[in-house]
This record gives C-alpha cells, structure tokens and sequence, in this order.
C-alpha cells in the first residue's frame, strides 16, 4: 500500500473523512454555529458546560464559542501543518517515532509552552508599564494560575497574595509593595482560537497514528 496520500485513494478518502468529523465535532462543541463571521443562529451554545464539572477535563473543555472566521480556521491550519510535519518527520529520519504516543506529547508541550511564553511577554509587558506609574511604590509581575480552571477562581487566589502583601507594606515590613497580575492559563487557553489549532493538530496526528496501527496488524497477520 502506498504511502503516498496523492496516490492512495484510501488513504485520501480515509484522510478526508476523519478531517470532516473531526471538524464537525469541534464545531458542534463550539457551538455548532451557523454564521461563521459572527458566530450567531448557534444550535449547540452551552450543551456542553457540563464539561467544566469534571475534573481535569474541566482545564481544557468546553472551549469558547466560534464567534469568528477564524475559529473555523484554525483547526484546519492545526491539521495540515501537523500532518504535513509528521510525515515529512517520519520520512525525513524513515522512522515511524512522530506518529507515537511520545511524539504526540512533545507537540503538546511545544503548543502549549509556547502559548504560555507568548502570554507571559504580553502581560508583562503591561505590568512594567504600571509599574513604571507607580512612582517605586509597586513591583507588578504575571501570576499564573495552573490548578485554578476559571477567572474567577484565579482572581481570588492573586487578590489574597496581592492584600498580603499591601499589609506587609503598610506595617512597614516592606517599602515596594509586590503585586501580581492574576493570569488564568487555562481558561486563556480555552477562550483562544489557538486551542482550536492545537486541537487540529491533534485530530491528524490521531489519523497517522490510527493508520500505522492498522497496517501493522496487517502485517502481524500476515
């Protein structure tokens, strides 16, 4: 069987096929809007916030609502370059290791290190522009809150951080008052397009995974 998804009709049917399910399920989570350019006549908005009760899930899902073209984009961008990389990986170093489980771990922690980098020089940025006005008075920095799933959860945490350490500063136990810019990680991550990228990402890695699981059966029962 050829490899080659031009050249392989199975391939390329199978390929096409998860795509649009795949697509279809995010879209129906997201939800299921009809109107790609302002996300409005949604025949699933809110079906699926019971996720948020069920821990660990609750981190990642339910992710926003596509109220944008670009929603519906960035799977299909997550898609293609993680199918176009893992393949051009596997026969670059004719190896089968992008289409593994560790492969798949390595993307995640790749997408979602970087988000975090991009979120922390973005906030920071913010925060040495108050701690600029703030005459000395203040040093302001991102908090980011990992175990904490809303934004309300995580503004709780950094409020009590940040009234500690205002009372430290008016009994004199310290002169710059430290205060923390509450940073909801997850939940950024779950209100961002991006996810929906790295979610693509996912979809073809599962479909070249799949695949090398079968044609391995295949040749064990041979």
């Amino acid at each position: 069987m050829s490899n080659n998804i031009f050249e392989n009709k199975q391939l390329l049917l199978g390929l096409v096929a998860w795509f649009v399910f795949s697509f279809l399920v995010l879209w129906f989570i997201g939800g299921g809007c009809l109107s790609p350019m302002d996300g409005k006549s949604c025949i699933s908005s809110g079906a699926f916030n019971w996720m948020g009760n069920i821990p660990i899930l609750n981190l990642l899902m339910p992710f926003a609502q596509w109220s944008s073209l670009m929603y519906f984009f960035a799977p299909l961008a997550g898609f293609v370059l993680a199918f176009i990389l893992i393949k051009w990986w596997n026969s670059y170093f004719e190896t089968k290791e992008a289409s593994g489980i560790f492969f798949l771990i390595l993307i995640m922690l790749a997408l979602l290190g970087g988000y975090y980098v991009n979120l922390f020089f973005y906030v920071n940025e913010s925060a040495m522009i108050v701690t600029s006005r703030s005459n000395g008075q203040a040093i302001y920095s991102p908090y980011f809150c990992l175990s904490e799933t809303t934004d309300s959860d995580c503004y709780n945490v950094v409020q009590k951080k940040n009234a500690e350490y205002v009372s430290q500063a008016q009994s004199g136990k310290i002169k710059v008052v430290p205060q923390y810019i509450p940073i909801s990680f997850w939940s950024e991550v779950r209100k961002s397009m991006y996810f929906l990228f790295v979610l693509g990402a996912i979809n073809a890695w599962l479909f070249l995974f799949a695949k090398e699981l079968y044609e391995n059966f295949k040749e064990n029962k041979e």
